[in-house]
């Protein structure tokens, strides 16, 4: 079977969909080499896997590319069937069958959250998408009862499929960890957040969390680490940590080098995730896997990933304060919550997320 995936977001690591579409790429290459893969780019990448060949449409505005430049291409080069990873875009009119991967529906759900060209996007073109694949991956059991509720009759084509964690996200050395700390100069306790820096990451309430915690004295000389590149609508968060009087206390680091994010999740003495929404949480799951006390928001997918090895909360300052207070103060707790996060995380492999999307894809090729 000849496969197409949409790998524009390829060599996008600040992406969480494009951490998606190489990590799951790789992983089928590994577990089918003989079927025929075909990586479907808008520019030449580099560093694409052996074994794939790569179709590069020069176009760069993204949803021509999908609705005019990638139907063109599969009507004048057919293949069997069409990936595409984004949720809402596939191409109208391909000669194949289609399967889409869905991660959330925050533009629905949350649109105050997403700038305005995405909300629009996913709102004209996620209907016809669902309506045009033979079969749709959710990537939580969360995101899959979202998708029935508001598009009932996709229902029948949802299947679940979860991320992973690398298996590079375990606990590391000790010379591992004292290099990373020594690279980002972080010489004392820290507690750490990663992700894009966007409106849902919630940022502007855990810095009014630590704040409190300040002023109570339950903070100590500890650090609020964020690692992650600007996303939009963060232009502020600088300046808020300066009102709340946290200059000293906030580092940010931007986006850090996936090799770099074993160590910096295993040193902090707590992974905070408040997010008001996620469809999967992969930073809280790579967090388990290196060994890090998750604190993360009840919200979305995040409980059902998590899977009780983690303490959740309301994403709002006060039980936000509450659980890192406790989380800092308790390290019998901290050491608990390592123990039953790399038994969470264990549970989780991208060859399993291959497997289970090759079983997808086999069953809407019949």
């Amino acid at each position: 079977m000849q496969i197409g995936i949409d790998a524009r977001l390829w060599g996008e690591p600040r992406s969480g969909i494009g951490r998606y579409t190489r990590s799951l790429v790789e992983a089928l290459l590994e577990i089918a080499p003989d079927e025929r893969w075909v990586l479907y780019l808008d520019r030449p990448a580099a560093e694409l896997p052996a074994g794939a060949e790569a179709r590069c449409l020069a176009w760069p505005q993204r949803l021509l590319w999908t609705l005019w430049a990638a139907p063109r291409e599969l009507r004048r080069r057919p293949v069997d069937l069409f990936h595409g990873v984004t949720g809402f875009e596939l191409p109208p009119g391909a000669p194949c069958r289609l399967v889409t991967t869905v991660h959330d529906l925050v533009p629905l759900r949350l649109p105050a959250l997403v700038p305005w060209r995405h909300r629009w996007a996913v709102r004209c073109l996620l209907r016809g998408a669902l309506g045009r694949a033979t079969a749709v991956i959710a990537v939580s059991e969360a995101t899959r009862a979202e998708l029935i509720a508001r598009y009932p009759r996709a229902a029948g084509k949802i299947r679940v499929v979860p991320e992973a964690a690398g298996a590079h996200f375990a606990p590391p050395g000790a010379e591992a960890r004292a290099a990373m700390r020594a690279r980002y100069a972080l010489a004392g306790p820290y507690v750490l957040f990663v992700g894009l820096l966007e409106p849902k990451k919630n940022l502007p309430t855990l810095l009014r969390a630590v704040a409190r915690l300040r002023a109570a004295g339950a903070w100590g000389s500890t650090q609020l680490v964020l690692a992650g590149a600007l996303g939009w609508a963060t232009d502020g968060l600088a300046a808020e940590a300066e009102r709340l009087g946290l200059g000293g206390t906030v580092r940010r680091l931007g986006a850090v080098p996936e090799p770099d994010l074993p160590a910096l999740y295993a040193e902090a003495e707590a992974f905070v995730f408040p997010s008001l929404w996620e469809g999967f949480g992969l930073p809280a799951l790579e967090a388990m896997a290196a060994g890090a006390p998750v604190v993360a928001s009840t919200r979305g997918a995040l409980a059902e990933v998590t899977g009780g090895a983690a303490l959740l909360v309301e994403p709002e300052v006060e039980p936000l304060a509450e659980a890192l207070a406790t989380v800092l103060a308790d390290g019998a707790l901290r050491e608990r919550l390592r123990a039953a996060g790399l038994a969470r995380a264990a549970a989780f492999s991208w060859r399993r997320t291959a497997s289970e999307t090759l079983a997808v894809y086999r069953a809407a090729a019949r």
